[in-house]
This record gives structure tokens, sequence and C-alpha cells, in this order.
């Protein structure tokens, strides 16, 4: 006699509840760890790149990982080949509204790109180069914020009592600002903070509508890989 398992069962506002513990996590991290660099208790740049990332990266799958495991949460990792083309379509357009923003808020564009000292290509040289920024980052923060945060707050306003296109538009707008304000954390200057907002903001609502339609993110990641592409890339072909 076999025994048929429960369907699992998405449980929208403790996977809320999951995502927000995740974020607060990660913006303490990242605060702690800026702190500590600042008084030169860690010295090595390699360690300060690493736990840069890991701070950020390790709240946002805890909380990942916890709704999947226990409030039924998925992942909807899947990919499809017009994913390719709507990513890469999404990605291109938001790069080009950053490019427009960085020209408004500095006066010309690729101010904001990130730069590389003298190449050294070892493993540390790899991973902050091109692993970290252009592959590990999207799939990272894709599951969290158009994954897990996007799916909780769509389902919390439609149990609410929103209407479709009502709940999909807060949640699209929510996670894009949650996704903006984690990536100004760092900013030096209220204009990079703006410029980095605004652009992280676009992004993040093209990247929510594109989750969104397709119910997967695939295209998502896609869009964010060719995002981040476009400013790392050109920073390696700097002399």
């Amino acid at each position: 006699m076999s025994v048929r398992k429960k369907p699992r069962v998405f449980d929208a506002p403790r996977a809320l509840t999951d995502a927000t513990v995740g974020v607060v996590l990660a913006v303490l991290l990242v605060v702690a760890v800026g702190t500590t660099t600042a008084r030169v208790w860690v010295t090595d740049p390699h360690v300060t790149l690493l736990l840069t990332y890991l701070c950020v990266w390790v709240p946002l799958l805890g909380a990942v990982a916890v709704a999947w495991f226990w409030h039924g949460h998925t992942l909807r990792l899947l990919f499809r080949p017009l994913d390719l083309l709507w990513g890469l379509s999404i990605g291109l357009l938001a790069r080009s509204v950053a490019s427009a923003v960085e020209i408004l808020g500095y006066g010309q564009m690729g101010t904001s790109a990130v730069t590389f000292g003298d190449t050294v290509y070892d493993a540390w040289w790899l991973f902050g180069a091109l692993l970290a920024p252009v592959l590990l980052a999207p799939v990272i923060e894709e599951l969290f914020f158009r994954g897990l945060l996007l799916r909780s707050v769509l389902g919390v306003t439609r149990a609410n009592g929103g209407g479709r296109r009502a709940s999909v538009a807060i949640a699209v707008l929510v996670s894009a600002l949650v996704f903006a304000l984690v990536h100004m954390i760092n900013t030096d200057t209220p204009t990079t903070a703006a410029v980095v907002g605004v652009s992280t903001f676009v992004f993040g609502i093209g990247a929510g509508c594109l989750a969104a339609l397709t119910s997967r993110l695939g295209g998502a990641i896609i869009a964010h890989i060719t995002f981040n592409a476009l400013v790392v890339v050109p920073a390696l072909l700097l002399p």
C-alpha cells in the first residue's frame, strides 16, 4: 500500500518573514564588515572581498533554504530557450537606462563601473572579477529577490484580497525597491546612492516583470548576468 505525500503548500506569510529576516541580517552584516574594514581589523583585500559577498549571500540563501524546506517555497529555477532572448533584452535595456542615469548623475558614462587593480590571473582574480559579479551574484540574488521575496509578497497581497494585477504590481515594486536599497548600502556619496539606487531599481522592475510573467527565474537570471557583465567586462578591457 503506497502512501501519498501531501502536496507542498506555499505559506506566503512565513516565507515573507524568512525574506525579511534574510534582508535584515544581510544589511547588518554588510555594516559590520564595513566597520571592521574601516578600523583595519581585516587588512587582506582578498578576505575583505570574500566577506563582502558572503555577508550578503549567506543570509539571502539561508532565507531561501528555510522557506524551501519548511514553508513550501519552490525555487522555480527553470530555463526555456525564450528566456535567453527576454533576458538579454531586459539586461541590455536596463543597462542602457543605467548608463543614461550615470550621465545625468556624473556627467559621463561609466563612472560607476567597477575597477580592478593590477591584474593577477589567479583564483582570487577569477572569483572577484568574473565568478562573483557575473555568475554567482545573479543566481543568488534572483533566487531571493525575484524568487522568494516577490512570490511571498504576491502571496500575502493576494491573501489579503488584492486583485491579480494589483498584487503583481505591488510584489514587483517591493522586490525592486528592496533590491535597490540593498545595493545602496555601500555607496559613499548622495550622487552615487542616487545613481545606483535608480539603476538597480529599474533593473529590478524589469527582472520582476519577467519573473512574474513567466513564473520562472531563467529569464531574470540571464537579464541579471547581462546587466552585470556589461559593467564588469568593459572594466576588465580597460588598460
